[in-house]
């Protein structure tokens, strides 16, 4: 059964982070090849929830790569996905 995809706050504001940070950074290519991937990881992970690696910290949280240098960090409830952060690696 596919999950709902919500996102925190947090996440909300991570995501238009990396946009801007990739638009200012990056060509064009890599933005839309972002884009695409993390609707692919989305799909993925709303069908097979448990795809992502456990947390060894936190273990009620998941992380998952969208392309080489962002990770998705998530949670999974019986009704949804919870992403709670989109972290580029290169950023500070």
């Amino acid at each position: 059964m596919e999950k709902e995809v919500v996102w925190t706050l947090t996440a909300q504001k991570d995501f238009w982070s990396n946009i801007i940070y990739l638009s200012t950074h990056w060509p064009e290519e890599v933005l839309h090849q972002f884009e695409l991937n993390l609707d692919f990881k989305l799909q993925l992970i709303s069908k097979l929830p448990n795809i992502g690696f456990s947390s060894k910290k936190y273990s009620r949280f998941k992380r998952t790569m969208v392309g080489k240098q962002v990770v998705l960090i998530y949670s999974v409830t019986k009704k949804h996905i919870v992403i709670h952060r989109l972290k580029h690696t290169s950023m500070k």
